[in-house]
């Protein structure tokens, strides 16, 4: 009996555990003849795969201009009977201005592979703010192909303009504080020598005179740092205005939009989101992922104007008459949006090598935020009481008053929550009472050698698959999609009776 309920347990776990390996597994019962199954996997089939690359060309999006591929896309416009893509620009809504060429030191650099490889150093001691996360060392410096992991939240701060007295300036201070020594202070800060590689002086002096021409950022605070040596007794604050930046991404920001420079008291025009930035103190100022130059603050090298991103009223363009009840792009638009590979617009962000792969975390860590944020603030529209009541509290054994407080319910369609994981063990569950247990679990891995990747790569004169995890993953879908089908079209085998399908979210 009891070995029996250990088995019984040792199943339904590892369901849940092949349940909570989001888009890589799903298993299928399949109508084999005799039930052999072996024997039904190597019988011959004259079927083709939809699966193979000469049925899905590269194209040009209609109306962005990204490269997408045939299969990516989601119908045809009625009217023009040309194929709508999704992925890149929500068929034609999202309309954002082209991302500019970069400055021709930094194309230059960009072709190099050692610089790619040592770009993350560069760009740490170039960047305005510091960023915060708990990084997967092992992982990072592993070997294989390079990997950027985190665990939990990344968050970007910004501290003072002027350091505390002993204390060697950081991040933003440097662009303002004893720059007569900066190339060294820059180094000492950060460590001339990392695991990713050393910076040279002589790279690092050509990229701050970049930062120095093209940022307008970097333009403010050499201002600042003017001002400051002018009179070093003068005591004031910034402000990095966001509602200017509102509608006007990847523009380049006038002086007057990005600053307001407030000297003595703070003003009562600081908005919620404005970052504050005072004179001399040692704490740190968090800066909201939704300010418009949260990002550029950060990487100087992927932005190297200092361009404006996502604020949470860009619009969407909608046809008239449209009953869509959403009128801004999400977080989640806006950053699909510009990863993408556009040949007539500049290509800083996906040749930056190593350095795309912490913005693509950082952008996703900022997504699952913003998911999380909005499942905090409409817990009325999830009806969460439904789900933390007094009963569901003492059903669960929390009798103690002192340690029932208030809880933030994620619902079953938060992909990784707990909610998810129980739907989908009771979905295997309910498939296994209904049809018994299922005769293949199928695990499909990546191929970075994929024909479709290849291509891509080459279109725009890209070197590594590694260098475009983007393009792997959304490949890695296309694969995914095109094997299911060839499954339920019999293609290699009779089609599934039932199966289980894992929500995919990049």
């Amino acid at each position: 009996m009891y070995l029996l309920s250990f088995i019984c347990f040792c199943y339904a776990l590892l369901l849940i555990i092949l349940l909570s390996l989001d888009f890589s597994i799903s298993c299928v019962q399949v109508n084999t003849p005799e039930g052999n199954v072996n024997s039904f996997l190597m019988a011959p089939s004259d079927a083709s795969s939809s699966s193979e690359a000469t049925n899905n060309p590269i194209l040009e999006c209609p109306s962005c201009g990204a490269l997408v591929w045939q299969s990516e896309s989601t119908g045809r416009d009625p009217r023009t009977k040309e194929l709508r893509f999704t992925i890149c620009c929500n068929q034609g809504q999202i309309k954002l201005p082209p991302m500019r060429q970069p400055p021709p030191v930094l194309e230059k650099l960009l072709q190099c592979k050692q610089f790619r490889e040592t770009i993350r150093v560069y760009n740490a001691l170039l960047a305005f703010t510091s960023i915060g996360a708990n990084i997967d060392y092992s992982v990072v410096f592993g070997r294989g192909p390079f990997t950027f992991r985190i665990q939990g939240q990344t968050y970007h701060r910004i501290g003072s303009l002027i350091p505390k007295p002993g204390l060697p300036p950081k991040y933003l201070q440097l662009y303002i504080f004893d720059t007569a020594n900066e190339v060294k202070n820059r180094l000492e800060a950060l460590g001339q020598t990392t695991s990713e590689g050393k910076a040279t002086e002589a790279t690092l002096k050509v990229l701050i005179e970049m930062v120095d021409t093209n940022n307008c950022l970097a333009k403010v605070f050499r201002r600042v740092r003017d001002r400051y040596e002018a009179n070093s007794e003068e005591d004031f604050t910034i402000s990095l205005i966001s509602d200017k930046g509102k509608g006007k991404q990847y523009d380049l920001p006038q002086s007057s939009e990005v600053v307001g420079l407030i000297v003595g008291e703070m003003s009562d025009t600081i908005c919620e989101r404005d970052i504050v930035v005072k004179f001399q103190s040692t704490n740190l100022t968090e800066i909201r992922d939704d300010h418009p130059l949260y990002m550029s603050l950060q990487y100087p090298l992927l932005f190297p104007y200092g361009e404006y991103g996502f604020n949470t009223e860009i619009p969407l363009h909608l046809e008239e008459g449209s009953s869509r009840t959403r009128k801004f792009v999400s977080i989640r638009q806006f950053y699909a949006s510009q990863i993408q590979t556009r040949l007539k617009e500049g290509m800083t962000l996906i040749k930056s090598g190593r350095l795309l792969h912490q913005y693509v975390v950082d952008v996703y860590s900022s997504i699952e935020e913003d998911r999380l944020r909005w499942h905090r603030l409409n817990q009325d529209v999830l009806r969460a009481e439904l789900y933390s009541n007094v009963c569901d509290a003492v059903g669960k054994g929390d009798t103690d008053a002192r340690t029932v407080g208030k809880r933030f319910i994620l619902p079953p369609s938060f992909t990784g929550g707990p909610r998810y994981l129980i739907e989908k063990y009771h979905d295997a569950m309910a498939i296994c009472r209904q049809f018994g247990n299922p005769d293949l679990f199928i695990t499909m891995t990546a191929n970075p050698n994929w024909k479709e990747i290849k291509d891509h790569l080459a279109a725009y004169g890209g070197d590594s698959p590694n260098d475009r995890p983007d393009i792997e993953c959304r490949v890695f879908k296309m694969k995914l999609d095109q094997l299911l089908d060839d499954f339920k079209k019999g293609t290699f085998f009779a089609p599934y009776t039932a199966g289980i399908l894992f929500n995919w979210k990049i």
